[in-house]
């Protein structure tokens, strides 16, 4: 049945943590929401380096929630975690490349064999998926790492592996989250053929970025009357005015929320972390958030 949607661009809120078994309830009540929300061009993006887990089955049955009634999914994999690499003797996270420096990582995604098949086996496992995505209309896109830790050198051979891995009919965009700052070495040029992805923690819209991603991964918000227990955080109604810029450069917007990863002042393994549900004023809140022209 075609829905009577509202045309608006592309966002929806992070799922980071989709594949974890303990989050599913939650998972399903975020989905319920963007759906509830009628927005044509649905969002969501979804770790795959194995940090949550792995569920292709469940990533599927999303991808078909979010193409029901004439919607237009956009779903966007990571295959690889930064923060994790930049903290990997302080977590539990069990990912590929999770507990490796960010250097190691560097030099074995370019000399050591294993570790690039390990990583195409992830791109590849991804195929399925991404056949899903658009036969049912939809957009697929992958950044190989999130917020990475790459040289332009490696994350070019980064780019080249999934390039590699995939059968050529199987449509995707290609992007790059960089983070410059975040560890020595880190480098930030974004090939011809890649969009960028940017994490703002501000409420500030004078960012250029056109046709990509742009979230506020990093720092969550507080609905109406709260405090956080997670830093940095801004009223929710401050990014607002994000998401409406992201939309006017045609890029992809994501919600981001500490809460839900089961993010605080301190990080638990992802199994022990609670995933809280959202209350139903809440639900109408970021209903009405992802309404918003």
């Amino acid at each position: 049945m075609i829905e009577q949607l509202i045309d608006l661009p592309p966002r929806g809120l992070a799922l980071l943590h989709a594949c974890q078994p303990q989050a599913r309830k939650q998972i399903e009540a975020l989905t319920d929401i963007v759906v509830a929300s009628r927005i044509r061009r649905p969002a969501m993006n979804i770790l795959c380096s194995g940090d949550f887990g792995w569920d292709p089955e469940y990533l599927a049955a999303l991808v078909d929630k979010y193409s029901q009634g004439g919607r237009i999914a956009h779903v966007l994999f990571y295959l690889a975690n930064g923060p994790a690499a930049r903290h990997s003797k302080g977590h539990g996270l069990d990912g590929f490349g999770s507990r490796l420096a960010p250097e190691t990582f560097r030099r074995q995604i370019l000399d050591d064999l294993h570790f690039r098949q390990t990583f195409q086996a992830l791109v590849e496992r991804l195929a399925p998926l991404l056949v899903q995505i658009g036969k049912a209309g939809g957009q697929a896109c992958i950044v190989p790492q999130l917020e990475d830790n790459q040289s332009n050198r490696s994350f070019a051979a980064m780019a080249d592996l999934v390039k590699k891995s995939l059968p050529p009919e199987v449509a995707v965009r290609l992007g790059r989250n960089p983070c410059v700052s975040c560890w020595p070495g880190n480098e930030g040029q974004v090939p011809g053929d890649c969009f960028l992805e940017e994490h703002h923690h501000a409420a500030a819209t004078d960012f250029t970025v056109q046709d990509g991603v742009v979230s506020n991964d990093g720092c969550t918000y507080a609905f109406p009357g709260a405090t956080p227990a997670f830093l940095p955080w801004l009223p929710l109604t401050d990014l607002a005015g994000v998401q409406r810029r992201a939309g006017e450069m045609g890029s992809i917007f994501l919600l981001w929320n500490a809460g839900y990863q089961g993010l605080g002042q301190r990080s638990e393994p992802p199994a022990q972390r609670d995933y809280v549900v959202p209350t139903a004023a809440e639900r109408q809140i970021l209903i009405d958030f992802l309404q918003m022209k």
